[in-house]
């Protein structure tokens, strides 16, 4: 099963993503690991919220990345010595902030056609304060699991914009796109996720629906 092939830090960003989703936020997790393998700061997207734990809640700016790096500056950990994990290709304003705190590397799971900013690694100027490695997590099944949830939760929060535009920009997703958006139309996964369905079962449950 894949959740059993995730380590800690993907596992703790996906159930970070899929209880965003489930409290009717963008399904994105992100999680702080310290060079002793410590996760050490945590966050997910909160922008639709006004009662969670997250001190971005409720805004634009309530991106996972955002509320981990908050997390993370609170907690007098060298931010150098940390790696982030994402679910999601980080935007350009997280981007921007994981440069600003100097974090040491980043990973994330799924590319953001859309609203990616990994090339800003790649920009001369951006990386005055050194390298940055940035590494996508070579798990396709993971990466097309978590689209079919963003894909969902998209058109669910009026965002079929972006869906229209990573159908067009990638077309290889488009099966994906397509159970997402049948997914979508049933209210079958937003069922699940009011029944507070576990992590490890949802991704079972979506990975048996993506197989069929």
């Amino acid at each position: 099963m894949l959740w059993q092939t995730l380590s800690l830090p993907w596992q703790t960003a996906v159930s970070l993503a899929w209880e965003s989703y489930c409290a009717g936020s963008l399904p994105i997790g992100a999680v702080i690991v310290a060079e002793d393998a410590r996760i050490v700061a945590q966050g997910r997207n909160s922008i639709h919220e006004t009662e969670s734990a997250s001190p971005l809640q409720g805004s634009r700016l309530a991106h996972a990345e955002m509320n981990a790096l908050v997390a993370l500056s609170r907690s007098g950990i060298a931010a150098e010595r940390c790696t982030l994990y994402s679910t999601m290709e980080p935007c350009v304003m997280c981007m921007g902030a994981i440069r600003m705190m100097r974090i040491g590397a980043v990973h994330f799971a799924g590319y953001d056609p859309f609203g990616g900013g990994a090339y800003l690694v790649g920009t001369p100027a951006y990386q005055t304060f050194g390298p940055l490695p940035v590494t996508p997590f070579e798990n396709e099944t993971l990466a097309d699991l978590l689209l079919v949830l963003m894909v969902e939760a998209m058109l669910r929060t009026g965002r079929s914009s972006w869906v229209d535009f990573v159908g067009t920009a990638v077309p290889q997703t488009n099966p994906i796109i397509e159970l997402g958006q049948q997914l979508f139309t049933t209210g079958e996964l937003w069922q699940l996720a009011q029944q507070t369905m576990l992590t490890e079962a949802m991704l079972t449950w979506l990975e048996k629906r993506l197989i069929c």
